[in-house]
């Protein structure tokens, strides 16, 4: 290890960081730097030009270090800092997303952090909004400018939300500064309020009106670009044919364990899709939705404790809590304290209820994605032993960049693995929560070959839509969205991957160290680095011996 290295790279990761929330003020406000309050980001066409430039310099930088002087601190950052600079420079240059889909514009005015966190009194969080409201039009014009080859899918996707966040800035923002007591400040929200509402309303109907006739189905980012996001995102060197052999193999696997859980649920002379549709009967009634997974949150955070699966770092604050309105694109998630976040601790686990006002048919088919099977693997994935235990890990990384910036395949696959895990280690012999375990492996699965269809092999939606009804056995509905989303995130396969990715490095660990592997030992040294590739952590774990990744 040559000193002089380490020190050239610390400033230069230190800058990298700095620069990013300059540009993405409005994520460096998650992550917990509040100096950043109300700004938002110039996504104007020269704006971008001038973040590409920033990213070419300081790449070049980057490249006069040598990794392999670098001790192993150094050698982690640098590794996160560079996939995420390169990550970054492929999506603005190569991928071109924001010419594309309209669906970051509108995610970029989410006001949430100001109105759900108590970071600080209400009348900061409400000036730092008004600021915030006040920049709205500048975002909805770069998103008019830069918007030339808009993706249909994405397109229909983007006016729904536009539509919420106009529903949920007129409707419920007011009710959420309740307690603001300046009656000056409270009639400058109101007029930007208004002023925001009638700007989104004008950018949904430019949407509908304007865009969505020009759009068109061009989606795929063709192999070639599908690679190239997988190595600078993920640190993969993995041709596309073995990743479409690990897909469908892995989709078989599962689908003939969930079939075989059905056939023993229903027992002899009994179809398994009798028992799949009797499953998704067996609900909570809508009204006992949030009490139920409150109490399922409780049994989990027990159960990891007592069975000592992996270590919980921080007094925690997991609050279970319907989701706002301005949130509902999900059925459940978790909205999680940034790392660097020191005032208001509060993560909170969203759960969408059906709406009130909704035919008993519609809330129906609503609740069948809260089984009481399904909900047990829904609560592990995003709270215990899930997203939420991970991010108070994150919280401990060792440096700020691999406290910033993380994995895809890491985060999610962190939380696709603890499902298989806690049915694995907890409850190896409930068959029912073996089959919501195997349900959202299948949901994953298809998620992987699809990615890979959409992009890569000339898959229309219409067949991705099969797929999911297929082989995942959804409704039509939801199958449709699963498969619009692939055209807009193609990196949702990472669920799946990132999983697989993690199997094979336990087993690989376990192998090394024989008697002595220790599954809670592995677990934390796992979620000790932050989020970075997971092949990055490979290395780190195995020593230099990296091999096949899955």
């Amino acid at each position: 290890m040559i000193p002089s290295a380490v020190q050239e790279l610390r400033p230069l990761a230190d800058a990298y960081l700095r620069a990013y929330c300059d540009t993405y003020p409005h994520v460096a406000v998650w992550l917990g730097f509040h100096e950043y309050d109300g700004r938002l980001p110039d996504l104007s066409r020269r704006g971008l030009e001038v973040r590409r430039a920033d990213l070419r310099r300081f790449l070049s930088d980057l490249e006069r270090i040598d990794p392999t002087d670098l001790d192993a601190q150094a050698w982690l950052d640098y590794q996160v800092v560079r996939h995420e600079a390169l990550f970054e420079a492929f999506a603005i240059e190569d991928w071109r997303r924001l010419e594309r889909d309209p669906i970051p514009y509108l995610e970029t005015l989410d006001v949430g952090n100001y109105i759900l966190r108590n970071y600080a009194p209400l009348e900061v969080r409400a000036r730092a909004l008004l600021a915030h409201l006040r920049s709205v039009p500048a975002v909805l014009s770069a998103m008019r400018e830069n918007l030339v080859h808009p993706m249909r899918p994405a397109v229909g996707v983007a006016v729904r939300i536009g539509k919420g966040l106009a529903s949920f800035l007129q409707d419920d923002l007011p009710g959420a500064l309740s307690g603001l007591e300046d009656g000056a400040l409270r009639a400058e929200l109101d007029e930007a309020i208004r002023d925001a509402v009638r700007e989104v309303d004008a950018a949904v109907s430019w949407l509908e009106n304007d865009l969505a006739p020009r759009a068109a189905d061009d989606f795929a980012l063709g192999p070639e670009r599908f690679a190239r996001m997988l190595a600078l995102s993920e640190g993969l060197d993995i041709s596309l044919n073995r990743l479409r052999e690990v897909a469908e193999a892995d989709l078989a696997r599962n689908k003939e364990a969930f079939l075989e859980t059905a056939a023993r649920l229903g027992g002899p002379g009994r179809d398994p899709q009798q028992v799949i549709t009797e499953g998704k009967r067996r609900h909570p009634a809508p009204e006992d939705l949030i009490p139920t997974v409150r109490q399922l949150v409780d049994d989990l955070r027990q159960t990891v404790l007592t069975r000592g699966l992996v270590s919980v770092p921080y007094d925690e604050n997991c609050i279970v809590a319907e989701t706002p309105p301005f949130l509902r694109y999900a059925f459940a998630m978790m909205y999680s304290s940034g790392p660097f976040e020191t005032a208001a601790s509060e993560s909170y686990y969203y759960v969408t209820p059906p709406e009130r006002d909704w035919p008993p048919e519609k809330v129906e088919e609503w609740m069948t994605a809260f089984t009481y099977h399904s909900l047990w693997s829904t609560c592990v994935h995003e709270a215990w032993p899930g997203h939420y235990l991970h991010g108070l890990h994150t919280r401990n990384a060792p440096s700020p960049v691999t406290k910033a910036f993380g994995s895809y395949a890491f985060t999610e696959g962190w939380a696709h693995y603890c499902e298989q895990m806690m049915w694995e280690t907890v409850c190896p012999d409930d068959l029912w929560a073996r089959l919501g375990q195997l349900s959202e492996a299948l949901l994953r699965d298809v998620r992987f070959v699809c990615a890979l269809g959409l992009h890569t092999a000339g898959m229309t939606v219409e067949e991705a839509t099969r797929r999911f009804i297929e082989d995942a056995f959804m409704e039509r509905a939801t199958a449709e969205e699963e498969a619009v989303r692939g055209t807009y995130d193609p990196g949702y396969l990472n669920y799946t991957l990132g999983k697989l990715m993690l199997l094979k490095l336990r087993e690989d660990v376990r192998a090394r160290e024989g008697e002595n592997f220790d599954l809670r030992r592995f677990h934390d040294r796992f979620l000790s680095y932050g989020t970075p590739p997971i092949p990055v952590v490979r290395r780190l774990m195995l020593g230099g011996d990296e091999g096949d990744v899955v």
